[in-house]
Order: structure tokens, then C-alpha cells, then sequence
């Protein structure tokens, strides 16, 4: 079956232009092109696209409105957004209901790697309604407390750059949501970004301010609307996986990117469980029961309730928010890096090893079972024998407790 893309363009000769640089890609897409948003969204009340591409400096209806609608009217579609670089305060209004942002004029080949890179976890799911779901996300839930400090950090006259990259850097959804941005093409970076303390800095004060307090990037955890999921133990046990990961790193030598990659692996490792909980609240209810009678691991009881894990679900967000391939491929495979073709020390070895061991050193919930460690895939990458120093620089990190600060 053909992937449905809708192109949404005021000008006939860019429409045209497009329809010429995607000719040979018409025995996989089936292409359909709007001169306006009303038109679009008539297209897609007719019937839903896949793909979903549109220009941000449109008459009457701009781009994000129109986007805006399509994330309501189409939920499931990979929303794109094309923007020239002097339009920062439209693309601002476009953080939360695109999910990639590309330049334009855009090159055929950059555009066609950003549909592919979206459309390839989507095969994963089996459940329609999870992946409509994730697809319509714009935002995440933040850990009230750093949400809070986070907004008096920024109410200040002075804020710190420091203290609110700090706090940006240890918290799943805040972390995640600045990352999507500053990974966009619209600034231009050469690079992915994989630490949330860079991209504060790379995005700067006056734009955190603008997308935390005018924009809504962030969203409070409501504690009574999912009183049987506990935030506060998904950050620890997040924050302290991503730390191990790095501390993994370290002891292995690894270049500093790498153990970035490592730290925003092991954060966001179980971002799926926070988008699972907090939009099917009931259905994660019975997981949540079903593992504290025993009757499985989480994973288990996640294929077994949703068709689907936590590890799918939370790839899938942030594979369709540009996060970088490693940290998605991570996240992915965390709990089954046997699966992945490449063995050796990488972000997946480091926060699959982290996981098993935050989960040892930490104990959260003690009835809970815990998925084993894959031997064989340590030892495929010639690894067996680092475990015990792991262990051991793992504990150190552990009996540290934890920073106050993530640089």
C-alpha cells in the first residue's frame, strides 16, 4: 500500500517544483497537493494521509493553524513544516503541532530521508489507537517540582543559564521537547544535539522563556488525574539509568559525544511508559496490577494489554521528533539489544546494562520482575568481563546520590 503524503503550498510554482523532484518516487507515494489549508484539510476529511507537509507563511490560513487542525482532523500523520530562518516567532508557534522542521527551499533527498526515518517504526504498532496517539502528541508531562523550579528559575530578573539547563536536563519530557526543537533544521546545526544542557544553551534564555511560558512546551504532571502511576519513581529511575549510562561510558573511554548519547539514552529510555500511562490510564492500570500479582515483566504485561512495549512506543515519539538515531535505537531495543545488528560498546549496550542495574541497585518495587540482562550480547561484543567494573563504578554513582546538576 502506497504512503499518502498531502503537500500544502500558496505558491503553484513551488507545488510544481515538487511534484517534478518526487516524479520517481510515485510507484511508493501517492501524492496530493493543496494550494491552501482549507483545501488540505477538505483532502483529509476525505481521506487521512500518512504524511503531511506544509509551508509556514500562508494567506488566510498560515501554516501552523493549519497544522494545528491536521493534528486534530488526522492524528496519526507525520506532520512536517517548511520555514525560512527569519521566521523564528511562526516557528515557535509550530513547536508543539509539527513534529520536524525542515529550511526551505528544501533539497529533495533531505526532505525524502525525514518521511523515511518517520514512516520506519510505524510498522510497529499493531493497535491503530496507540499510534494515532503518539502521533498527536505535542507535549510531555514534567515532574511538578522541576516544573516549578523551573518556572522560578525563569521568573527571575536574571535567570541562570546553568540552573535552568540544570533542570531542563533532568526531566524526561522537558528534555525530550527541547531536543525536538533544537534538532530541527531551522537552526541550522550541522550536528544532532543529543544533551538537553547544550540545547539550552544553543536555544538561549529568551527562547526557553517563550516556548516555557508562551508557548506551553512543557505540561504539569496532574498526580490526581493518574493516581496509580508514580511520576516521581519513573524520573528516579530515569534520571539514575541515565547517569549510569554515562558513568558506563566513562569507564569504557568513550568520546564525550558518546556519553551524551548514553545519559539522553538512559533519561528517555522509558519515555513510552510516561506517554502509555498518562493517554491510556485505565489500560496501564492492568498492566501495573498484572505485574504486582506477578504475572509478568512490564514488557509482558505491555504486549499482552497494548499489542505493543514501552520501549516501541516511546522510539516511535521520538523517532518522529528528529531525536538522534543512536538514542532512538537505544530506547528501541533497551530491554532486546540482542536484535540489533551491530554488536559492541554503543548507547544501547550502555542503558540496556544501566537499566538491569539501576533496577538492582535501586529497588523501587520489590514484587516487580526484572527482564535479565542479555549475556549473550555482552559477550557477542566482547564485553562479559567489564561487567563487574560496571557494577562497581555504578554503585559509586548510586551511593553519590544524585546531582543537583546535570553539565
Amino acid at each position: 500500500m502506497k504512503t499518502r503524503i498531502l503537500f500544502v503550498d500558496d505558491e503553484p510554482n513551488v507545488l510544481s517544483a515538487l511534484r517534478r523532484m518526487f516524479h520517481d518516487m510515485r510507484g511508493e507515494w501517492e501524492m496530493a497537493f493543496a494550494t491552501d489549508g482549507p483545501s488540505g484539510l477538505a483532502m483529509i476529511a476525505e481521506q487521512p494521509f500518512d504524511v503531511v507537509v506544509a509551508d509556514m507563511r500562508m494567506p488566510g490560513m498560515d501554516g501552523a493553524t493549519f497544522l494545528r487542525e491536521a493534528q486534530t482532523a488526522n492524528p496519526g500523520a507525520i506532520r512536517i513544516v517548511l520555514s525560512g530562518h527569519s521566521d523564528r516567532d511562526m516557528v515557535l508557534q509550530t513547536v508543539r503541532p509539527a513534529h520536524q522542521f525542515l529550511p526551505k527551499p528544501c533539497q529533495p533527498a533531505e526532505l525524502k530521508a525525514v518521511i523515511a526515518r518517520g514512516l520506519a517504526l510505524r510498522e510497529v504498532f499493531l493497535d491503530e489507537r496507540v499510534k494515532n496517539v503518539v502521533a498527536k502528541l505535542d507535549r510531555l508531562p514534567t515532574v511538578p517540582r522541576l516544573y516549578a523550579a523551573l518556572l522560578d528559575a525563569l521568573s527571575r530578573e536574571e535567570p541562570s543559564m546553568r540552573e535552568v539547563a540544570g533542570l531542563v536536563a533532568q526531566d524526561v519530557g522537558m528534555s525530550a521537547g527541547i531536543l525536538k526543537l533544537v534538532n530541527s533544521a531551522f537552526f541550522g546545526l550541522r550536528t544532532h544535539v543529543a544533551s538537553p544542557v547544550h540545547a539550552v544553551n544553543l536555544l538561549g534564555l529568551e527562547i526557553v522563556k517563550a516556548l516555557v511560558l508562551g508557548i506551553g512546551l512543557f505540561d504539569r504532571f496532574d498526580k490526581e488525574s493518574f493516581r496509580d502511576f508514580d511520576l516521581e519513581k519513573l524520573w528516579g529511575h530515569s534520571f539514575g539509568t541515565g547517569r549510569l549510562a554515562r558513568e558506563i561510558a566513562e569507564v569504557e573511554g568513550a568520546a564525550s559525544a558518546v556519553r551524551e548519547h548514553c545519559y539522553i539514552a538512559g533519561l528517555l529510555h522509558d519515555v513510552g511508559k510516561l506517554v502509555m500511562a498518562t493517554n491510556f490510564p485505565g489500560a496501564y492500570r492492568e498492566v501495573i496490577t498484572a505485574c504486582q500479582e506477578g504475572a509478568g515483566t512490564i514488557l509482558e504485561m505491555e504486549q499482552r494489554v497494548f499489542g505493543a512495549s514501552h520501549a516501541e512506543v516511546g522510539a516511535y515519539l521520538l523517532g518522529l521528533w528528529g531525536v538522534e538515531d543512536a538514542v532512538v535505537r537505544a530506547v528501541y531495543l533497551h530491554h532486546e539489544p540482542g536484535r540489533d545488528r551491530h554488536a559492541g560498546f554503543s548507547p544501547l549496550l550502555a542503558v540496556h546494562v544501566a537499566n538491569r542495574l539501576e533496577h538492582e541497585l535501586v529497588v523501587i518495587h520489590r514484587g516487580y520482575a526484572i527482564n535479565s540482562l542479555d549475556e549473550l550480547y555482552l559477550a557477542a561484543s566482547g564485553l562479559s568481563d567489564r561487567l563487574p567494573a560496571w557494577r562497581e563504578a555504578c554503585a559509586a554513582v548510586v551511593d553519590r546520590g544524585a546531582d543537583t546538576q546535570e553539565a
